[in-house]
């Protein structure tokens, strides 16, 4: 038994141990404490800070997903930055937030930072078709915020030691201009006194303007220092297929010049990897000036092999380019200068000419504008010459606005008469073009020789003496096509023929022998002359034909010299408003010229053989002798070729007999024989050429071109077509289906057919089909 001295004594022994004990509950229940409540107490406080004060200084909506806190460590999930303009997408989505911080700090409060990593930015910019961004209003409430705190004040606590991006991605679209802008990928490290930023596989594309891309964008920023921008594999697509590769180089700001950057910049075209053009210059975005000089030094194009392969461009080896170019910007305008130089280009594609066209070269200087605020092009100087042969481009054009655009493309489709929709003729961004071309007066042999024999085959061998000039001057406004301008003059009537070749119109004055094409590979060819019994002198042509034909194509063939000029601005404006060129302005000689002297070949240049041909044939041959070669060549149906054999064949009388209305039917015909020859078989006319043979009679008693008696005579007489019963009109029609499906193209791109051989000869008439083509496009006239 303990004495009452132990039993005390124990007692005071179990006093420490129990106190520490109870020490320890409580220091472990304060810590458990701790554990438990500082996650949350940590969460709330990351929420004030970033999403209250954040959100109040940046005038934003700020929401996070779930928010983890441990000691010194916060991870943020899925924070969104959205204001009242971003739509469906926020302006700025961050994926993941980590930052370290202070935690003794944090205990009482205050949040000092650490390192921060953001992985996943998404940040979407746009501004609206009235001209409202998503941005603005958040930069001018920083900018209000730094003005009111003093610069770099206020919220130093909030500011990381360091942040480091990863995964940055952007879009940009802009419904004003049509721009849209790209970032796939990108990286950004900053820390006090520096920012380094790499964005990669950028891209922006705008409506009618170019296009550019680039593999990486580096920006770098320390402070006290002008930012450095390096660019690496861009590409500015100039104009479809044509594109400004490899640019590699850098923009950075000027250091003795606020506001100014200095551009460096070098690349290639096409995606060739040489360096063949340098970019130099210096640019004030705010101030909105600037100078550039683009330089491309004389190379050879086999350096741009890669990119010429499938391109007209041939045999370039010996081609050599060299060109500048110096840009200047003030405010709105930009302000441009250049010089060009091409030497020795080979091209080759059937819209030129058949054959590959040699030496071509082209050397001058330009100079005009670009109005950015009236969308205007203006070139006020440009003198060129090519092959010898000095000549100035002066105008200008206006390009739609996008609102206008977009209230055309609204537009319901104007149709053709097979219900197509007809797409406008010219750029479809273009309000109005004009433009002012001058040749000055030079020889007329020289002119002729500088045109590359290769584009105008049937103006070779012709000897020339006098003087030539041109001064033409267009002016089109696509919202009043009425008021197209078409004025000026091609000066060949002071030139004169002294020789030429011998298929040339001079052999025309007597008896020849004229090639066609019945389809494709099947040639016939008859004498055009009194050897021929179909043949029919000028005398022996029913007059009524001959008036019928001068109503519908040609009125005053007997006053002209081979060319309607009032008929060539009538064509034009005709023309753009069918938007496709489906009216030629052509004279009865310039149809006699495509029948009887040129191939059907459709190159651009054919016109101008056409043209030459026309004037030369004017001043060859009186106008009777015209018409009568006219009259005897021309198709009239399927084989059908000369009004003689046509007339027998149609009403079984000779072209002399021919009445009024048989003569305005024949009038009808002519654009498209095969296709009208159906009425034949068919033993009717089409209600539609009824009518019109009733126009060309009523025409022609308006132009006296018949007798009041005449014309009621032929309006009393029904038309008869002289047919037998040798052909069903079954038959009749799978001959004229035939006809035109074996018809030769005259688009020199559609893919050849294959045409079944025709053993019949016509009469008076001898196949040719030893000649090769090319061969016989030359000699089908001789």
């Amino acid at each position: 038994m303990q004495s009452p001295t132990g039993t005390r004594s124990l007692r005071r022994r179990r006093w420490p141990w129990v106190a520490g004990g109870i020490a320890a509950t409580l220091t472990a229940a304060v810590l458990v404490g701790v554990f438990a409540v500082y996650p949350w107490l940590g969460a709330k406080m990351v929420r004030a800070k970033i999403g209250d004060k954040l959100g109040t200084k940046l005038g934003r909506q700020i929401a996070m997903g779930g928010v983890e806190v441990t000691f010194g460590h916060a991870v943020i999930h899925d924070l969104e930055i959205r204001g009242p303009k971003d739509g469906a997408t926020p302006l700025i989505h961050v994926k993941r937030i980590d930052v370290e911080f202070d935690t003794k700090a944090s205990f009482v409060g205050t949040a000092r930072l650490g390192a921060a990593r953001l992985d996943g930015v998404d940040v979407a910019v746009h501004r609206d078709a009235d001209g409202g961004d998503n941005v603005r209003d958040m930069i001018d409430k920083l900018r209000e915020g730094r003005s009111n705190t003093g610069a770099g004040g206020g919220e130093s606590s909030l500011r990381p030691t360091q942040v480091v991006i990863e995964h940055i991605h952007f879009k940009g679209d802009d419904a004003v201009t049509g721009a849209n802008a790209y970032v796939g990928t990108g990286h950004a490290t900053w820390k006090p006194g520096e920012l380094v930023a790499t964005l990669e596989s950028l891209s922006a594309t705008t409506t009618g303007a170019p296009k550019a891309k680039a593999a990486e964008l580096k920006i770098t920023k320390r402070d006290h220092e002008p930012p450095l921008i390096n660019v690496k594999g861009g590409e500015l697509e100039v104009f479809p297929k044509l594109a400004l590769s490899g640019i590699d180089g850098s923009i950075s700001a000027n250091p003795k010049v606020v506001g100014e950057y200095t551009i460096d910049l070098a690349g290639s075209y096409g995606g060739v990897a040489d360096k063949l053009w340098t970019a130099k210059g210096a640019v004030s975005p705010g101030e909105r000036t600037g100078t550039l000089d683009l330089v491309a030094a004389k190379f050879q194009l086999d350096r741009l092999a890669p990119l010429l392969e499938d391109s007209p461009v041939v045999d370039y080896a010996g081609t050599s380019v060299d060109t500048s170019l110096h840009l200047s910007l003030a405010g709105t305008l930009v302000t441009f200068a250049g010089d060009l130089s091409l030497r020795g280009l080979n091209v080759g594609h059937p819209m030129i000419a058949d054959q590959e066209v040699h030496d071509l070269d082209l050397s001058g200087k330009s100079e005009g504008t670009l109005d950015l605020a009236s969308r205007t092009l203006t070139l006020t100087k440009g003198d060129f010459t090519s092959r010898g042969v000095p000549f100035a481009i002066t105008g200008k054009a206006r390009q739609l606005t996008k609102k206008q655009a977009a209230a055309i493309a609204e537009l319901p489709p104007v149709l053709d008469q097979a219900g197509n929709p007809i797409k406008r003729l010219g750029p479809a961004n273009l309000e109005e073009v004009e433009v002012h071309l001058v040749i000055p007066p030079l020889d007329c042999q020289k002119m002729l020789t500088a045109i590359p024999p290769e584009m105008v085959p049937y103006m070779q061998g012709y000897k020339m003496k006098g003087v030539f000039d041109t001064d033409i001057d267009v002016a089109i406004d696509w919202r009043d096509l009425d008021a197209t301008r078409l004025d000026g003059h091609v000066g060949i009537k002071h030139c004169k023929v002294v020789d030429e070749p011998d298929d040339g119109p001079k052999r025309l004055l007597k008896e020849f022998e004229h090639y066609v094409e019945v389809d494709e590979g099947n040639w016939l060819s008859f004498v055009v002359g009194p050897s021929n019994d179909d043949f029919v002198p000028f005398a022996d042509i029913s007059p009524h034909l001959i008036n019928s034909i001068m109503t519908t194509e040609d009125g005053g063939f007997y006053k002209h010299h081979g060319f309607i000029t009032s008929e060539f601005k009538s064509a034009l404006i005709a023309n753009l408003k069918v938007g496709a060129f489906r009216r030629g302005a052509s004279s009865i000689t310039m149809q006699f010229v495509k029948n009887v002297l040129l191939y059907r070949e459709k190159t651009i240049f054919r016109k101008l053989q056409e043209l030459f041909l026309t004037w030369h044939v004017e001043n060859t041959l009186d106008k009777d002798r015209i018409l009568e070669i006219y009259f005897n060549v021309i198709e009239y149906g399927p084989g059908i070729y000369g009004i003689g054999p046509a007339s027998w064949h149609y009403f079984s009388h000779s072209a002399k007999d021919l009445t009024p209305r048989e003569a305005a039917f024949f009038s009808t015909i002519l654009p498209n024989p095969k296709e009208r020859y159906k009425q034949y078989c068919q033993n009717t006319l089409r209600k539609s050429t009824d009518a019109k043979i009733d126009r060309i009679l009523a025409l022609m008693l308006k132009k006296e071109r018949l007798t009041e008696d005449q014309y009621k005579e032929a309006m009393a007489t029904p038309l008869l077509f002289a047919k037998d019963d040798k052909e069903s009109e079954k038959d009749c029609l799978e001959r004229v289906k035939k006809a035109i499906k074996n018809a030769r193209s005259t688009n020199p791109l559609a893919p050849p057919k294959q045409t079944e051989p025709d053993s019949k000869k016509s009469k008076s008439s001898k196949k040719h089909d030893s000649k090769s083509d090319d061969e016989t496009k030359r000699t089908k006239t001789k």
